[in-house]
């Protein structure tokens, strides 16, 4: 399995993430408003979804549809609209080929949303939108 990172000249970046949370004064973040925030920077993008808790009326529709697949953008914006709520979950990025995109969204008790990545651009682009953004604090390899 191949693993793309993000790259500055043609040095691999660090990884880096941010939190922020999932719930503001005009309502819910939304798994769709996260994806489609990113916008052309995730275009071409499939996501392998982990599912650990939803609030859904088509609960078992959305957990069947990502069991062990990998899912088109257009699909999980779809899925996650006003009737869906991700609330403990993993999205991993991959490219068409396959391979994984180093791009990882979850979504912790309904409250938070992490994203870690290489992409600077993503980065940027969630401290645009979400200004109450933070650096993520890492764990040590022992923590997983």
């Amino acid at each position: 399995m191949t693993v793309r990172t993000g790259t500055r000249g043609s040095r691999p970046m660090a990884k880096s993430g941010l939190t922020f949370q999932c719930w503001r004064d005009e309502g819910r973040v939304t798994l769709a408003d996260l994806l489609t925030s990113l916008g052309s920077i995730i275009e071409g993008y499939r996501w392998r979804l982990v599912v650990d808790e939803l609030l859904s009326p088509r609960y078992q529709e959305i957990t069947e549809t990502a069991e062990g697949r990998l899912m088109e953008t257009g699909q999980l914006i779809a899925m996650f609209g006003n009737d869906a709520q991700l609330i403990d979950g993993e999205l991993t990025a991959h490219d068409a080929d396959g391979s994984i995109v180093d791009l990882t969204i979850r979504a912790l008790d309904s409250t938070w949303w992490d994203v870690e990545t290489t992409m600077q651009e993503v980065l940027d682009r969630i401290s645009l939108l979400y200004p109450d953004a933070k650096v993520l604090p890492w764990r040590s390899p022992e923590e997983g």
